[in-house]
């Protein structure tokens, strides 16, 4: 089977139609405690970090039926645990009928490149889930710290760029 990436990568900010539709899928994903619950909420964040030139930033795959595929954004801080460091990965989602077609990679690469571009020498990103660790193993992450957050256990990892 041959896998297509999307029909392109932007700003989310070039395509504010689709800040709604990142945002419902991140509710989706997220959207139970200990996070917010409210579908306002993850689509209230999901515009606020459509930056354009300083953080948050945030970027969008779109599908060739111009949906949005997957979204990743940067911002200064994610977790109150480790505000001693910046910038941070944050709001990384690919549609779950999209994953595992390289839409993740395309879009971390998308973000590492904007970051060096300005002169980032180090990027964060703090997931949880196996799958999620693998994936950013697998994209050259390399895995710093794990601690338990709340009741799950959360990993950091880093990127020199």
């Amino acid at each position: 089977m041959a896998f297509e990436t999307p029909a392109s990568v932007g700003l989310l900010a070039d395509y504010p139609h689709l800040v709604a539709e990142v945002g419902h899928m991140r509710w989706r994903e997220w959207g139970r405690p200990p996070e917010p619950t409210d579908l306002e909420f993850w689509v209230s964040v999901t515009g606020d970090e459509a930056g354009r030139i300083s953080l948050p930033v945030s970027w969008v795959g779109v599908d060739g039926d111009g949906q949005a595929a997957g979204a990743v954004g940067l911002a200064e801080f994610d977790i109150d645990e480790r505000r001693d460091r910046s910038p941070w990965v944050t709001g990384m989602i690919v549609r779950p009928d999209q994953r595992r077609q390289g839409i993740g990679r395309l879009l971390l690469a998308t973000l590492t490149d904007w970051a060096r571009g300005r002169g980032t020498l180090q990027v964060w990103v703090a997931t949880g889930g196996e799958a999620a660790v693998s994936f950013y193993n697998d994209c050259g992450w390399k895995a710093v710290e794990t601690f338990t957050r709340g009741s799950e256990e959360t990993t950091v990892l880093t990127r020199h760029l």
